[in-house]
């Protein structure tokens, strides 16, 4: 940046006296002279621009307006400051001045002082204008600078995301997969396993290993099958859409856990608000979904006691609720209910964590929601909810 007095000031009169007046006055300053527009405009544009112009308006050929829309109109010289000299004082002369690209004009005879101010003003203008480009230009750079940066911070995410999609469809064909090829295996050992328990229904000693090694298939069996579940659904499954009769479901769905809650002497009872609900989606996975839910009420409720089964409607929602009289979720497992495997509760034993992710993946497939909350009065309860508009 120039020192203040380093600034070049052309000064353009044709009256010698006053262009003496004005070098006398500017002698701090780097002068240069031109007498007519001619030579005003010649000096210019060849080399280094003048920082500042004094023009005076009267001269002969080419007067004052016509020198500053020449300048104006070339790419050197268009943002010079130019200061009309004029000893015109008429309005509409004042204002062409300014029309044709001046910044401010001083009348004639001008007083030294007055001179002095207005040459500083515009000279410290024009240097807050450079100031002011050069910042913008470095702020462009910036930007440009940064944009680039993040064109390939976004590029390097998108390759990522690729990858990650390939990765996860590979993961998802692979568990598919196992799960698969574990439930072959898995069928002949559950179906030997009762065979075994028939035949040893004598042998007491025996009998009990046989029951130890049938708990941990089905355990086994029941993990495959979630698992298979849980993968289909999030490698976009196609949804088999049927009507389903929410009573009928119901009721085939307690008859499956009949004998086991027997065993615990825990009663399961329908309580059918609506009994005309009817939801269109995928059986199998509904029935598994509910089946999960009644299967685990059982396990965590106290013997002698109770499970209802709701049928019912709220608005546009159709709800299956499940509630027991179980000890029902500590907070921690409530907060970490829906993660595939949680640690550390005992309602995440027998893969309860892992039946109910399952679940919910059932029910978001079908447009729906899955809630889990404890009863004031003891025990929890599980709602499916349905929309009247399913997700096929």
């Amino acid at each position: 940046m120039k020192n203040f007095y380093e600034n070049t000031i052309l000064i353009v009169d044709d009256t010698p006296g006053n262009i003496d007046i004005l070098v006398e006055l500017l002698e701090d300053f780097d002068t240069k002279i031109a007498i007519n527009g001619e030579d005003a405009l010649e000096t210019a544009f060849e080399g280094d621009p003048p920082d500042l112009i004094l023009l005076d308006i009267m001269m002969p050929e080419m007067d004052g307006y016509e020198v500053c829309e020449k300048l104006r109109a070339n790419e050197k010289t268009k943002n010079i400051p130019v200061i009309f000299l004029t000893a015109k004082t008429e309005k509409d002369d004042i204002v062409k001045g300014f029309e044709v690209g001046g910044q401010d004009y001083i009348t004639k005879p001008f007083d030294a002082r007055e001179l002095m101010e207005r040459v500083k003003t515009q000279l410290e203008l024009k240097s807050q204008r450079e100031i002011l480009k050069n910042m913008n230009i470095i702020l462009e750079e910036k930007v440009q600078e940064r944009t680039a940066q993040l064109q390939e911070a976004l590029s390097n995410l998108d390759k990522a995301n690729k990858e990650l999609q390939g990765l996860d469809t590979a993961k998802n064909s692979f568990l598919m997969m196992i799960s698969h090829e574990l439930r072959t295996p898995l069928n002949g050992i559950v179906g030997a396993s009762y065979f075994l328990r028939d035949s040893l229904s004598e042998d007491k000693e025996l009998g009990e290993f046989v029951d130890m090694l049938k708990l941990s298939v089905d355990r086994l069996e029941k993990f495959s099958t979630t698992a298979l579940i849980i993968t289909q659904l999030q490698a976009e499954y196609k949804l088999s859409i049927e009507t389903i009769d929410m009573v009928e479901l119901a009721k085939q769905c307690i008859e499956k856990y009949k004998e086991a809650a027997k065993e615990k002497v825990i009663s399961i009872f329908k309580d059918i608000v609506d009994p005309d609900l009817k939801i269109d989606a995928e059986k199998v996975m509904i029935e598994r979904a509910v089946n999960s839910i009644i299967d685990n009420a059982i396990k965590y409720s106290e013997e002698n006691s109770f499970i209802r089964l709701k049928i019912y409607a709220d608005g546009n929602k159709k709800i299956i609720e499940v509630s027991d009289k179980g000890r029902g979720f500590t907070q921690e497992a409530l907060d970490k209910l829906f993660k595939p495997f949680g640690l550390g509760e005992q309602h995440y034993d027998d893969n309860i964590g892992l039946s109910l992710k399952a679940t919910k993946h059932i029910m978001e497939a079908h447009g729906g929601e899955i809630e889990v909350e404890n009863l004031e009065e003891g025990g929890a309860c599980v709602r499916l909810i349905f929309l009247d508009e399913p997700t096929a």
